[in-house]
Order: C-alpha cells, then sequence, then structure tokens
C-alpha cells in the first residue's frame, strides 16, 4: 500500500435522511399510539460506516446522489462539517432524496425501519466509473445493497482492479444476489439473517457461512449483536469475537454500520493490525453506539473514544 493511500477510504452506496419517532412499545397492526419523542438525523447503510469512519480519523470520500430537496441540501451541508469529500456526490434534479422511517421502542431499545430509495436509485455503474479516480486514490473500498445490484458490483471491481481491499455489508440481503457480487467481495458481512437468506439455506452461522464460501466468499464477518461477531476465513477455523455488555440499551439502530466503517477505518489506517483484532475494537466501538439515541447521532468522535484505538 502506498502511503498516499494509507488511510483513506472511499464507500459507494445509499444515503437516508431519518425521520424517527420514539415510543415505548411499537403499535400493532391497526393501532395509534402516543409516542415521546420525534427528530431527524442522518442515515444510510452507506453513508452512515462513511461518517464513522470519519470521525474516528479515516480520510473518506462519499459516492451516491441525493435528490433536489431540502433534504438533500442539509445531507451535503452535513457531509461537509463531517469532513467528507462529496465531489461526488450527486444531486439527482425531480427526485426526492432517500427517507428512513424509523420507530424505536424505548422498553428494548429495538427499532423498525421503513425506508423509500429515492435519489438512491438512480445510482448507476457509469457513475461509479465517473469516481474512479477518488476510488484509486484509497486502500479500501465499502459498498453496500440498499443500491442497485449492478451499482455495488462495478464498485467493488474498480476497487479490485486498483488493489483496495473491498468490503460488502450485504443488506438489505436478498436471495437473488448476482455470485459476480461475492467473487469481488474480499471482507462479506453479515449478520445471521442475511446470511441465511443469501446463501438460500436454513440453520446458524456455521451452516450459512460454509455455503456462502462455496458461492465464492474469501473472508466472512458474522455480526451477532450484543454476542459480537465471527471472524470466518477461508480454510482456517472461525474466531469468535466477542461482544461488549452494555447495561442500558437505548438505542440500536445504526450499530451495525458504525462496525463497518470501523473495520474500515482500522483497515486503512492500520494496515498491520491483525484482523481478529480490528473486529475487537470494531465491536466495543458499535457498543459505544447503543447506548445513545439516533443513527449518526449516537456515533462518538475519536477523542471520545481514543483509548479504544
Amino acid at each position: 500500500m502506498s502511503s498516499s493511500k494509507e488511510g483513506r477510504v472511499v464507500f459507494v452506496g445509499s444515503i437516508f435522511r431519518d425521520v424517527v419517532a420514539v415510543s415505548e412499545r411499537f403499535p400493532k397492526p391497526g393501532e395509534t399510539i402516543f409516542g415521546s419523542e420525534f427528530f431527524m438525523g442522518f442515515g444510510g447503510k452507506g453513508a452512515n460506516p462513511c461518517v464513522m469512519a470519519a470521525r474516528l480519523g479515516a480520510k473518506v470520500s462519499m459516492v451516491g446522489k441525493v435528490g433536489d430537496d431540502e433534504n438533500g441540501s442539509a445531507y451535503l451541508n452535513h457531509f461537509k462539517q463531517e469532513n467528507i469529500d462529496i465531489s461526488n456526490v450527486q444531486t439527482e434534479k425531480g427526485v426526492s432524496s432517500g427517507v428512513a422511517t424509523i420507530y424505536v421502542e424505548t422498553r428494548t431499545g429495538e427499532n423498525m425501519i421503513v425506508i423509500v430509495p429515492g435519489a438512491n436509485a438512480k445510482l448507476k455503474p457509469h457513475d461509479v466509473d465517473a469516481a474512479e479516480q477518488s476510488i484509486k486514490e484509497c486502500s479500501v473500498l465499502s459498498t453496500v445493497l440498499e443500491i442497485e445490484q449492478k451499482t455495488a458490483l462495478q464498485a467493488l471491481k474498480l476497487g479490485r482492479k486498483h488493489g483496495l481491499t473491498t468490503i460488502l455489508n450485504a443488506a438489505p440481503a436478498t436471495a437473488n444476489l448476482d455470485p459476480e457480487i461475492l467473487e469481488n467481495t474480499d471482507i462479506l458481512v453479515v449478520n445471521e439473517t442475511e446470511a441465511a437468506i443469501i446463501s438460500g439455506i436454513t440453520g446458524d452461522w456455521r451452516v450459512t457461512s460454509a455455503k456462502l464460501q462455496e458461492l465464492g466468499c474469501s473472508i466472512i464477518i458474522v455480526t451477532l449483536g450484543a454476542k459480537g461477531a465471527v471472524l470466518i476465513p477461508r480454510n482456517s477455523p472461525p474466531i469468535q469475537i466477542q461482544g461488549v455488555k452494555v447495561d442500558k440499551v437505548v438505542d440500536t439502530t445504526g450499530a451495525g454500520d458504525a462496525f463497518v466503517g470501523s473495520l474500515a477505518y482500522f483497515l486503512a489506517t492500520q494496515k498491520d493490525i491483525p484482523l481478529e483484532k480490528a473486529l475487537e475494537k470494531a465491536c466495543s466501538l458499535a457498543s459505544e453506539t447503543v447506548k445513545r439515541k439516533g443513527t449518526q447521532s449516537s456515533y462518538p468522535h475519536r477523542q471520545e473514544v481514543i483509548h479504544l484505538l
């Protein structure tokens, strides 16, 4: 890795404005209940890890699209405040920005989310090609499935072409995943449900990860929530990564994305760190985010978690 690429990460993916309603419990079908809080935030499985990596200290670039509306303008300003390169974030005319409606249950800290893609659906392979110069200047590329598969694939291919470590956060999962996507992924990050959907078989992570490796995956990371994660290298035994106990969970929204952003940060800035150690640190950082409400608003800045870096 050249010194000019070290510490640089590019995220290709979705950008969503979060609309959040908080209540003691989720409403039942057909039921109206009173909530305790409402707020708007910034989210998206492409943008979330991008912001997390930036706050930890990586030099990051975003490739994506917003609409020509108030949400899009607000997000571009937000990116600038987070010191994120947005030279490859385009504004799509006549289209709304992506919006995620999030319901948070205070009793458990769990969430339910409905997403409307908006401009994210307009991000095409040629938009990724237009960002090739920015991509080749990085050491790590991360993408997601909240954009079209062909767009994510093109991002992974360009990453491979220029020698980047490629990460796929395979969410939301699909049973019809293009096999080329897995073939061009160095590190696949999935939770247990996503692993089952993509592999097409039922069972725990031991069963589903074996199938995923048959499909071409090199390194698989299965996240297990509060239980941590499992690192599954090709031709090596699985390694259990212990989770961090949190006494009071406030909001789990975005914790998985914080994990991915933290992982990308360590891969880009600490190239000699063993992957197992990077995952331990990423789990610790992700656990910090569930102690606060919101998505990116729960992500810590470098000075708050310097002891974990």
